[in-house]
């Protein structure tokens, strides 16, 4: 078997269609449609329906996902070290809204750290959108859409939010008296919290109004109110339950991966961006959209 074609099935797996495949791999859809029907031909298995909004992976091809990623990954690395000067060196600045990169990022961050002894980490955890063109940062994540020209974006995913409550609120406070602790920072606009009202049947007064999440799931926790959260975050607080879980994805949230063009080239910045990618796949799947 040709272990390359493993990047061919890998990548067509994470984007879904050819076009994306090939725009990622740096190659026409023809080479990327040989190749991975050059795979299915040696396993002797089919590992794409081939429909017209896209390549879908057959069940045989959705188990072999997890084992090809790592093999990908031990033959990527095993090319990095051979050829020595893929081997990064210095520091890569990295910014990433606080507690999704705490939650989310951290662990894959730490995982490339112990393989490059040379790299370090400035991780930018403010949410002040930083200025890649003048190097602020090297690596941007970032939950809104990216508008500034002549940067590189792809998204990552779609995170759920839903609404959520201290344990015993909803029991202990009549509904009249509801009251909702409101994001101020821009993160949650008139839909979001139009939703919020449609789904709860009625507008809620507000008396707190934060410019991060963290600081609203403090005040909810705390038995102030109701807050429009991240799973990802809220979930893992033993004193808050779910009120209102938004099943659809209404009002879920981009995750977008940004880069300079010229800092791409940067051995340390290409596999940082790729720790933030493989991150990405491992969120739990209750947790985006």
């Amino acid at each position: 078997m040709n272990w390359n074609d493993l990047r061919f099935f890998v990548a067509v797996a994470q984007e879904g269609t050819l076009s994306g495949a090939a725009r990622r791999l740096g190659k026409d859809h023809t080479t990327v449609a040989r190749r991975v029907e050059a795979l299915e031909t040696h396993l002797g298995a089919h590992l794409f329906d081939r429909l017209a909004t896209g390549w879908k992976l057959t069940d045989a091809g959705e188990s072999l996902v997890p084992v090809a990623g790592r093999i990908e990954d031990d033959v990527l690395a095993f090319e990095r070290q051979a050829r020595g000067d893929e081997t990064a060196h210095g520091v890569v600045r990295i910014t990433v809204p606080p507690a999704a990169g705490r939650l989310l990022f951290a662990p894959r961050l730490a995982e490339l750290l112990r393989d490059q002894k040379n790299l370090e980490y400035e991780i930018l955890g403010s949410s002040v959108i930083a200025n890649l063109s003048r190097r602020e940062a090297d690596v941007a994540v970032r939950m809104v859409t990216p508008d500034q020209s002549g940067l590189i974006a792809r998204k990552l995913t779609n995170l759920r939010y839903a609404v959520y409550a201290a344990k015993g609120y909803a029991e202990r406070v009549p509904e009249k008296d509801w009251e909702f602790c409101a994001d101020g920072h821009n993160t949650i606009g008139e839909y979001q919290q139009g939703w919020v009202w449609e789904t709860l049947n009625r507008k809620l007064p507000i008396r707190v109004k934060a410019d991060d999440s963290q600081t609203v799931m403090a005040f909810v926790s705390a038995g102030h109110g109701l807050g429009l959260l991240p799973r990802y975050m809220a979930d893992l607080d033993d004193c808050l339950e779910l009120i209102a879980d938004d099943e659809f994805g209404e009002v879920s949230k981009p995750v977008w991966l940004v880069v300079h063009p010229d800092m791409r080239r940067s051995p340390g910045v290409r596999m940082v961006m790729d720790a933030l990618i493989k991150a990405t796949e491992n969120i739990p799947a209750e947790y985006k959209s």
